[in-house]
């Protein structure tokens, strides 16, 4: 879903090499079919319009899964991004490079200031979405990304209009939600409980 600009492809912090440890080397893939954008590329640009044309010809993304920022970023879309944007060339805001420079030493020089990244409407054209959100320093985004409105500043609040959006959080995630909207989904979680009950 997206790759920093101008870091080696085995680098310890490349997307290139956190997919693969983490899912492509344990799953029965062949890797002609696992497509990472090149951070590297002669032509970026061109790297990304090829990213978008090889969803198309697969027949589109099935199921987009990721995770969001404290900010309420998806992959590289930081707030201010295009809701309509697709992939692309992005620069950096200085609170992602602080952010990131935990995985860099704590050395900010070390961060790389732009990326690669698929856009909030490449994502928005996937048949489903899967956001991941835990911890108590995301519970705001999460917050901002369901009980208020459609935000260019929240990009994961994008979602909303999504036919099949699935919003997968801890409980610490939920603290700044209204009790009613907990609530709500706590019953679900319970009528939906006894019916797998019923049915065993």
């Amino acid at each position: 879903m997206d790759e920093y600009v101008g870091i080696p492809r085995d680098h310890s912090q490349s997307y290139h090499t956190f997919m693969w440890e983490n899912l492509f080397k344990h799953i029965d893939i062949d890797p002609a079919n696992a497509h990472i954008l090149d951070g590297n590329a002669q032509d970026l640009e061109k790297e990304c319009q090829l990213y978008e044309q090889k969803i198309k010809e697969a027949g589109g993304i099935e199921l987009f899964m990721g995770g969001i920022g404290p900010d309420g970023h998806i992959a590289f879309n930081e707030p201010g991004s295009s809701l309509v944007s697709r992939t692309r060339v992005k620069t950096l805001n200085q609170e992602t490079i602080t952010a990131n420079a935990r995985f860099f030493n704590n050395d900010m020089s070390k961060v790389p200031k732009q990326s690669l990244t698929v856009g909030v409407g490449t994502v928005m054209d996937a048949r489903e979405v899967m956001i991941l959100i835990t911890g108590s320093h995301k519970a705001y985004a999460l917050h901002m990304a369901i009980e208020e409105g459609v935000n260019h500043m929240w990009t994961v609040s994008a979602f909303q209009q999504h036919p099949r959006t699935l919003m997968l959080c801890d409980e610490d995630a939920t603290l700044e939600l209204k009790v009613k909207t907990v609530k709500y989904f706590k019953n679900l979680h319970d009528t939906h409980s006894c019916l797998m009950e019923e049915e065993l």
